[in-house]
């Protein structure tokens, strides 16, 4: 078999794979869209945002800080420790990667989202000895890539047309995201003590900090919280 051909069935495996994926992201993308819409920014602003971000939590969080009429120092700072997450994400992935030509590399760092990393970490495990996983990689960032930026831009543009209900739900969709997200990782009393003090700082710093700066004390405190109490293996 040819590389050219390996590649192709490696980028069409990765697309195939990512299918669900997609689906999944749709109706979160639409949420984020009309938040966007809500506080006020057009389609293509909301679709450039989902372009150049690409991180549906953080998204969310800066839709939200401009929601409450956080400057933009607080919006930029916040955004940036939120996906301070993909650095991680991408050195967990950096070992099965060394074979990809670093320009590639170079813009295909921005396909390292929640659901693209957890696939084409999987499909590194299951497949070791396969070359060129940047190529599976590729083909679920062109699934997931394009399932977000439209349904982002969709979202946005029917924002004005939505019956009041699903409006309310869409509206209830950041919350309700972030519950989900945050659910699977409380399983200790480690973790209900970081959950605990992520959102009294939250609770507290809306009333006493700055405008938009509480979100970001919350996670850097939360963070350096979990850190202390993580246990540490002996060397």
């Amino acid at each position: 078999m040819t590389d050219a051909v390996t590649s192709r069935a490696e980028v069409r495996q990765g697309i195939r794979e990512s299918i669900p994926l997609g689906f999944a992201l749709l109706p979160i993308g639409l949420a984020f869209g009309y938040g966007a819409h809500v506080v006020g920014f057009s389609w293509w602003i909301a679709g450039l945002m989902s372009v150049l971000v690409y991180g549906g939590p953080s998204q969310f969080i800066a839709t939200g800080l401009v929601a409450v009429g956080a400057g933009i120092p607080s919006i930029v700072a916040t955004t940036f420790v939120a996906n301070l997450r993909y650095s991680l994400f991408t050195a967990s992935l950096a070992p099965f990667l060394r074979d990809a030509p670093r320009g590639r590399l170079l813009w295909l760092c921005q396909a390292v989202a929640d659901g693209s990393y957890a696939l084409t970490l999987a499909h590194a495990h299951e497949h070791p000895k396969r070359p060129r996983k940047d190529r599976y990689l590729l083909g679920s960032f062109s699934v997931s890539f394009g399932a977000w930026i439209s349904s982002s831009v969709a979202g946005a543009l029917i924002g004005d047309s939505l019956p009041e209900p699903i409006a309310f739900g869409l509206r209830f969709a950041t919350p309700a995201i972030f519950i989900a997200f945050l659910i699977p990782y409380v399983r200790d009393l480690r973790a209900v003590g970081v959950v605990l003090v992520a959102g009294g700082v939250t609770v507290l710093g809306n009333e006493y900090l700055p405008t938009g700066t509480a979100p970001l004390v919350a996670i850097v405190l939360a963070a350096t919280l979990g850190g202390l109490l993580w246990p540490t293996r002996p060397p």
